[in-house]
């Protein structure tokens, strides 16, 4: 599940490892308001989203165990897939998980840009300028990758559904309160420079996932993968698959 505007781009991020990794069925889907599927006029809140993704993934996968990718706000609705059904899952990456804490806080780093180069961008349209500060590292490489993959998502979501939701962000408090221990293979990555979820929090996640493989990566804001640190991206995706596919031995 991608991040909020992104729809189902994580394609990009993920095909060239599961290539070598062919034995995974992979299912991407966009979330209501986000690509090609509409948000109907009752959905207005987190528990109400969560069911959606979980009525998409049994109807993925029937009664087949599956494993779940989450990044930034997918990833807050991963979290809530693990504790509501943890029965049912192999593993978990949570690829910079939105935490919000119960008053709608983030406990956030300082923006901050440690390589910047701002002749890279020339030409920016009206609604790329956030680019350059949201990059930690700027590169031409950087910016194609945004241009190519991420902004045609940006430009088709849904803004008033979004900003609906975000009268009711939070999960639903018996969901925000934690969960017995999950105790199959997962991923937490999360970037030194996130200044959009940061990492303090998630780093707390790591009792609840006693299987977890935790990374906290310098150079890395809110874009790891194609963006930012593309080889430690794939290292820890890899690595995440192994361990999993060692279970189903």
């Amino acid at each position: 599940m991608a991040g909020r505007q992104i729809q189902r781009y994580m394609i990009a991020d993920l095909e060239p490892i599961f290539e070598k990794h062919p034995g995974w069925q992979r299912f991407y889907f966009d979330l209501p308001g986000h690509g090609d599927t509409p948000a109907p006029p009752s959905l207005g809140n987190q528990q109400q989203m969560l069911e959606v993704v979980q009525s998409v993934a049994e109807q993925a996968c029937g009664g087949e165990p599956f494993a779940v990718i989450g990044s930034s706000y997918g990833g807050y609705l991963a979290l809530g897939l693990a504790r509501i059904m943890p029965e049912r899952l192999l593993g978990v990456a949570l690829l910079l998980p939105d935490l919000p804490d119960d008053a709608g806080k983030r406990d956030v780093p300082k923006r901050t840009t440690i390589h910047a180069d701002l002749t890279l961008f020339p030409d920016l349209a009206e609604d790329e300028q956030w680019i350059p500060d949201a990059l930690v590292v700027h590169s031409a490489a950087a910016l194609r990758e945004i241009r190519q993959h991420d902004m045609p998502a940006y430009r088709r979501c849904d803004r008033e559904f979004l900003k609906r939701l975000d009268a009711n962000y939070l999960l639903p408090i018996s969901l925000r309160q934690g969960a017995r221990p999950f105790n199959q293979p997962s991923l937490i990555a999360l970037g030194h420079q996130d200044a959009t979820v940061g990492f303090r929090s998630q780093i707390k996640l790591l009792d609840e996932f006693p299987r977890a493989t935790l990374s906290v990566a310098d150079l890395v804001g809110h874009h790891f993968g194609r963006v930012e640190q593309p080889a430690l991206f794939g290292a820890l995706i890899v690595d995440w698959l192994e361990r999993m596919e060692i279970g189903l031995k």
